[in-house]
């Protein structure tokens, strides 16, 4: 393979683990079950949701400065909605529900911050109203409407709890009314109908960048959400690797087993991309038998990965009565350099060796044909444990198989 400044690993079945391997592409049913993004959260909607917690947190530290520097209790509220906000970012809500958790466990600490604190700071009516009101303005625009209707329920109801309990009938009334028609008027009728308006171009990105027979991102998707998170990737000081996978014994597969094993193997597949990818990595399907999968990790740290979820050599497998279907999977991955700003560059280049290991294991399976026209060709076998070769190439790491009756598979980092 092509040195290159960055490191990468590679890897293609071997000739005997290839057998059932002839073509490039394949095409699954129509009607195959597909994961579904019509309700998900918005790749971009995901990553702006920890800024409410940290506005709310830095905003409490204001006023703790300067408004109230003799409540000490304000900073246990500063750090809750500052953790609230780092679970938003570590763990982003690709659902509603999770995000609807989030709002209410926002609207959680408003009510311990209303009524069990120093009682200058004027209860859920006081300068600290804020927490409901921007939790409910910003929930409401993000939300789905029915979401957004139970969380601005949750929110009333914390407002009016916590009057009642700070003070008596006579007094909440009037402050229910008028701060409880904020909490009503202004997220139902502002913030859900802007909401509703500016997910509509967001959510037509979405369907364009997703593959509706998997649920996974396409290759535009990988492109545009990709170099948005490779951005955020070198702002953090993360390092990021890119997996590049083959799937081209699938269209054999089917021809053997048939449609539905073929199917259930992809859905197999796609269930352990997503998986690998976590919720800070994305996973993409990228032509008809190939995927890519981000990784925020370094090569060792993905291979290890990789390797969990595959298994090796990275193969995925599926009982059919007394026999097992086993798709064998190529792999290729690269480190993002520190100047490496397009995920699409990164993933052509693979993708092209990826293509390149693939002929040159074809290559050496018509060469064993040729050799043994007459033998009928061996199975796949499962091999023994994968640990590292002995020895040490400077610059460099190399892992291979400890199988002398089977052709050695490479799996290499290179770099300088």
């Amino acid at each position: 393979m092509k040195e290159r400044q960055s490191n990468s690993i590679s890897s293609l079945p071997t000739p005997a683990q290839n057998a059932r391997a002839t073509a490039s592409e394949t095409h699954p049913r129509k009607t195959m079950p597909a994961l579904s993004k019509q309700h998900w959260i918005s790749f971009t909607l995901r990553r702006l949701e920890p800024w409410v917690a940290w506005s709310i947190a830095a905003y409490t530290a204001w006023l703790a400065l300067f408004a109230f520097p003799g409540v000490y209790a304000l900073w246990l509220y500063v750090c809750y909605a500052g953790l609230i906000g780092e679970w938003c970012r570590v763990h982003p809500a690709r659902h509603p529900p999770e995000m609807f958790l989030r709002g209410v466990a926002l609207i959680a600490g408003a009510y311990m911050l209303h009524t069990h604190t120093n009682a200058e700071l004027g209860g859920a009516g006081g300068v600290f109203f804020f927490w409901l009101s921007i939790t409910t303005l910003y929930y409401a625009f993000m939300l789905r409407p029915l979401w957004a209707s139970g969380l601005i329920v949750a929110a009333l109801a914390e407002y009016i709890l916590s009057t009642l309990q700070t003070s008596g009938l006579d007094t909440a009334l009037p402050s229910v009314l008028v701060q409880g028609g904020f909490l009503c008027v202004f997220p139902l009728i502002l913030a859900m109908k802007f909401g509703v308006a500016m997910r509509r171009p967001d959510e037509a990105v979405e369907k364009r960048c997703t593959d509706r027979s998997t649920g996974l991102y396409n290759k535009l998707g990988l492109v545009e959400h990709g170099d948005e998170l490779l951005a955020s990737y070198h702002l953090e000081k993360r390092s990021m690797t890119l997996a590049a996978f083959s799937c081209s014994e699938l269209r054999e597969l089917r021809e053997i087993h048939g449609r539905a094993v073929a199917d259930k193997i992809l859905k197999k597949a796609v269930s352990k991309f997503n998986l690998l990818a976590g919720e800070l990595g994305l996973a993409a399907r990228t032509d008809a038998a190939e995927f890519a999968v981000m990784l925020p990790c370094s090569a060792e740290k993905a291979f290890q990965l990789i390797a969990r979820e595959f298994g090796t050599p990275p193969r995925i497998e599926h009982d059919v009565g007394n026999q097992k279907a086993v798709l064998f999977l190529g792999l290729v991955a690269e480190v993002a350099g520190p100047k490496e700003f397009s995920i699409g560059e990164l993933y052509d280049r693979l993708s092209a060796d990826l293509r390149e290991l693939e002929i040159r294991t074809r290559i050496d399976d018509i060469a064993d044909e040729c050799l043994q026209p007459s033998a009928k060709r061996p199975a796949p076998v499962e091999r023994e444990p994968f640990r590292p070769a002995v020895g040490h190439i400077p610059n460099s790491i190399q892992l291979d198989w400890n199988d002398k009756d089977q052709p050695v598979t490479v799996f290499q980092w290179v770099g300088h």
